[in-house]
């Protein structure tokens, strides 16, 4: 395989490996049509962290909020300051530390350099920051949920602000757009 090829193909699955970790899971509540609503708000949701790495509560606010507003006015959805929005979003982030350990077993992944070695078990460990996100849209008047996206990542080797911008846009990837046309081939009336 030529040097080109190759790092092609490497790019390639970790990208892929980079968007798995960030896989979100998204539900609306039993006969909600969000395509009826037209304005919304953006809260200051709530943090979880260690006393090892505690979060700034208000730049996160300052750093999400900016992503939320424009997944939503792509999306057709008029962004208020107030609470006379139809909708209300706020957020939960949660951030742990994680060890993972392995065994390899005989050999494993591992070059035996003597035969003194091949009987011995071989393993590896790492520490890492897994961080949860969760969006929560409630219908304002109401004061019910009507959507919701969890998802949880590796967040040890990626930069604060470009992983929380890309993990709003993967929890939005699903969420209805009042821009595009319906079935019929109609604009939709708003």
């Amino acid at each position: 395989m030529n040097p080109q090829k190759a790092l092609m193909v490497s790019l390639f699955v970790f990208l892929s490996a980079n968007l798995l970790c960030q896989d979100f899971t998204t539900s609306t509540a039993s006969g909600v049509d969000l395509l009826k609503y037209e304005t919304f708000t953006v809260v200051r949701g709530s943090v979880i962290a260690n006393a090892d790495q505690p979060i700034n509560k208000e730049a996160l606010y300052e750093a999400i909020k900016p992503s939320i507003i424009r997944e939503l006015e792509m999306r057709g959805y008029k962004f208020l300051e107030d609470s006379t929005a139809q909708l209300t979003v706020s957020y939960v982030v949660e951030t742990t530390i994680r060890m993972d350990v392995q065994r390899q077993g005989q050999i494993g992944q591992f070059v035996v350099t003597n035969p003194s070695g091949a009987n011995q078990d071989q393993g590896w460990s790492r520490e890492f920051t897994q961080g949860m996100l969760i969006l929560e849209i409630e219908d304002t008047a109401r004061k019910t949920a009507v959507w919701s996206a969890e998802g949880m990542m590796d967040i040890t080797r990626t930069r604060g602000s470009n992983l929380l911008d890309a993990a709003v846009r993967n929890a939005f990837r699903k969420f209805p757009d009042r821009n595009k046309k319906v079935k019929t081939g109609k604009q939709r009336k708003k």
